[in-house]
């Protein structure tokens, strides 16, 4: 099989259109397809093993996560963010993660804080497991846990669903690690105020937190072709 290509999806399990949108999706955000890049729903149906019904279907979940555009007439295209969408997107995270903090510091379990405390504990500012500040990094990851943590499953999936087209800024501006010192040590001080457990202390650390990544994303955004 050739490089970058994916073997035709399984015929058991989900959907071929759940199949589909899972394996477009990883694509997306792992940046095979470049931002602004089209989507040819021939080819991906053809290399999939699947009609273009399912295919069709999986751009139209994927265009309502905000990961894709769908432009009359013309097809499929890899969102690439701008500076205006790249603001709005932050200003979300900003009062919808700031309001996580708050609450993570408040209804935090013992074991939760186990996990928080023993993951502030192992943070390397040299290493890299905290870089790329823009997108969730899976269970272990800070703002995942906190997420978690703060006890509110609605505003744990909308943190998702915005942290999920932030992901889209690591496809676009390439593999970013200037940041992965600060980033570990905001996320120090920001575990540290959640542990202590001051909401509002939590809260303006993960404020500040989201303002310095902002900043490091609008800087790392590529100039305009």
């Amino acid at each position: 099989m050739s490089e970058g290509r994916r073997a035709p999806i399984s015929r058991s399990g989900n959907s071929f259109a759940d199949q589909v949108e899972r394996t477009l999706r990883e694509q997306i955000l792992r940046g095979r397809y470049a931002p602004g890049g089209r989507l040819n729903e021939v080819e991906i149906s053809t290399e999939l093993g699947v009609s273009r019904g399912p295919v069709r279907e999986a751009m139209q979940r994927l265009s309502r996560d905000g990961l894709i555009e769908l432009r009359a007439h013309r097809g499929a295209f890899v969102r690439a963010l701008g500076p205006g969408e790249v603001r709005d997107l932050f200003e979300v995270r900003r009062a919808l993660e700031s309001t996580v903090a708050r609450l993570a510091a408040m209804r935090a379990t013992d074991a939760q804080r186990a996990e928080l405390r023993a993951l502030l504990e192992a943070a390397d500012p040299d290493g890299d497991e905290l870089h790329a500040d823009e997108r969730f990094q899976g269970r272990r990851d800070v703002h995942a846990l906190l997420a978690d943590a703060a006890g509110n499953a609605a505003l744990a999936s909308h943190v998702g669903l915005v942290n999920q087209e932030l992901r889209l800024l690591r496809a676009q501006s390439g593999e970013e690690r200037v940041r992965a010192h600060d980033a570990v040590e905001e996320h120090g001080a920001l575990l540290e105020a959640v542990l202590s457990g001051d909401g509002d202390r939590a809260a303006a650390a993960m404020a500040e937190h989201l303002d310095h990544a902002l900043r490091h994303a609008l800087q790392a955004l590529p100039e305009p072709a």
